[in-house]
């Protein structure tokens, strides 16, 4: 103790002085949040407190924003900070906002903790990914089709298994369709040589698992210290691992592709070469930067696609005359259309009863609560006086949207014709008198449904997604018989909701058994 007093004495100025600027960087960030939000009424102060207070009460959280300030905004407060509610009714306008005022790239680099994670690259490239998704991939969907069809029935005959053609078997359809979809993708991101190579599927299946997991962990760490969570957090090393694997996957492909266009050969159509050209276009030569943009679509594609067709499937077991009706009209639609063992564009926008299963399925089991998120970047002034401050969260309601009875009529009831319905038969009362009854399609993306997002940032790859769910669901339901298992068998279902995001139930099971003959 002799000792020890005339060295905290000697030292006392530089301890005060740190523990002051420790105490600052905790305290300021929140000052300033305090600042920017007072004015905000907040919803959910109940919820305080720990963060799985939120992540398991937040779909009440929502709903009750929704019941109780609609047509105002306010703020939810989630463990990762304050979330700032805007009513659907200014969606319109907002969407209209230039990037450098309210951008939808900084919301979710900052919902996913990017300086820690490094999930989206840089602005630039991340919006060449967005464009090669967008133009090149959409543009040539009916050209591609006739291979994604027949790539879709080869992966479904070879990942379904194999003691389905003996008797009914319980499936995991949840884990089936994660690979399923990996490799069906894959056949367009990265071409059929590839796509069931191990490494491609390890992080297609596994990156945005990894991601997912890690962000909660980052979170954890105050923002002051959140830096050093990279040197003790071994999830985090997990996804450096996948990132480093996937580079010196695609390194020798980018390296073979680039030296058989400067021979002149026919290059591949796929996403991974239309990225090669858009880069090259741009100077960017980099393969960790390729290899970036590339997790990112794989992250994009795969994980939302298979949960949106568990989902669809788990909806369409429950109810087998939904199941025969979509099998019919399957039937029905490709002997119509004359297609040569393949279904073309054509034939699957003809699948309207499929689609409507598909949109109703969706309506019901939307991927977020939560919808069109943007960053502010400077302080906005609605038309209507309304103020957002600059350095904010922002985002709509979306499943609370979904269930309103003003909007969809008898909401709590899984109606499989509600959307083929409205698109189809112009007597059927519009409750939102659309313009366009086309509207109604699973792609199509208004601020009554934005599981897809809603303006110029809606996903876009929603109509290349909408294609691949319905080769699957044909693929499915005419080359197997399936129904629901009974409760101690895996059947019950319980949908997951943790933050905003919602997911099917990982442990459910479907029976599948090999199609018998019909007459």
């Amino acid at each position: 103790m002799d000792t020890l007093l005339p060295l905290l004495d000697r030292h006392l100025p530089a301890l005060v002085l740190a523990g002051i600027v420790i105490a600052g960087g905790y305290a300021w960030p929140r000052f300033l949040s305090y600042l920017r939000y007072c004015k905000i009424p907040v919803l959910n102060t109940k919820y305080d407190g720990p963060p799985e207070n939120f992540l398991f009460h937040s779909a009440k959280v929502y709903e009750e924003g929704y019941r109780t300030r609609r047509n105002d905004v306010h703020r939810i407060i989630a463990p990762d900070g304050e979330h700032v509610v805007i009513p659907n009714r200014y969606l319109d306008e907002l969407r209209e906002r230039p990037d450098d005022e309210v951008d939808v790239l900084t919301a979710f680099m900052k919902v996913m903790e990017n300086d820690y994670i490094h999930l989206f690259p840089c602005h630039h490239n991340t919006h060449i990914a967005n464009s090669v998704v967008k133009k090149e991939l959409t543009r040539s969907l009916a050209k591609i089709n006739p291979a994604l069809s027949r790539a879709v029935a080869e992966t479904v005959a070879s990942e379904m298994p194999a003691e389905c053609d003996s008797g009914w078997t319980p499936v995991n359809i949840n884990a089936v369709l994660l690979r399923m979809v990996a490799i069906i993708s894959g056949h367009v991101f990265v071409g059929p040589e590839l796509c069931r190579r191990p490494e491609y599927l390890d992080a297609a299946v596994n990156f945005t698992t990894d991601i997912t997991m890690a962000v909660p962990i980052v979170k954890r760490w105050t923002k002051l210290i959140r830096p050093l969570a990279k040197y003790f957090e071994p999830q985090l090393a997990k996804v450096q691992a996948h990132r480093a694997r996937m580079r010196d996957f695609l390194a020798p492909v980018i390296a073979e592709r680039k030296a058989k266009k400067a021979r002149g050969d026919t290059m591949p159509e796929d996403t991974l070469q239309w990225m090669l050209d858009k880069t090259e276009a741009e100077g960017i030569t980099d393969a960790t930067e390729l290899t970036n943009m590339q997790l990112l679509l794989t992250m994009a594609a795969i994980h939302t696609t298979t949960l949106t067709t568990t989902f669809i499937l788990h909806d369409m077991v429950a109810r087998p005359d939904v199941v025969e009706a979509c099998r019919q009209e399957i039937k029905h639609v490709l002997a119509a259309s004359g297609d040569d063992g393949s279904m073309s564009t054509h034939a699957l926008f003809n699948m309207k009863l499929v689609d409507s299963v598909m949109r109703e399925s969706q309506r019901m089991n939307p991927p977020f609560l939560d919808s069109f998120r943007r960053y502010t970047l400077k302080p906005v002034t609605l038309r209507d006086g309304t103020f957002i401050p600059a350095g904010c969260l922002i985002e709509a309601a979306n499943k609370a949207v979904l269930m309103d009875p003003d909007i969809y009529p008898d909401p709590a009831t899984f109606d499989p014709y509600r959307f083929v319905r409205l698109r189809t038969n112009a007597d059927a009362p519009d409750p939102l008198a659309y313009k366009n009854r086309e509207q109604y399609q699973f792609v199509s993306v208004t601020k009554e449904n934005m599981s897809f997002g809603f303006g110029r940032h809606a996903c876009p790859g929603r109509f290349f997604a909408a294609n691949e769910i319905k080769l699957i669901l044909a693929n499915l339901l005419l080359n197997y018989d399936l129904r629901l298992a009974a409760a101690g068998e895996g059947g019950l279902a319980k949908d997951v909701v943790l933050g905003s995001g919602v997911g099917p139930d990982p442990s459910r099971v479907i029976l599948f058994r090999k199609a018998r003959a019909r007459a």
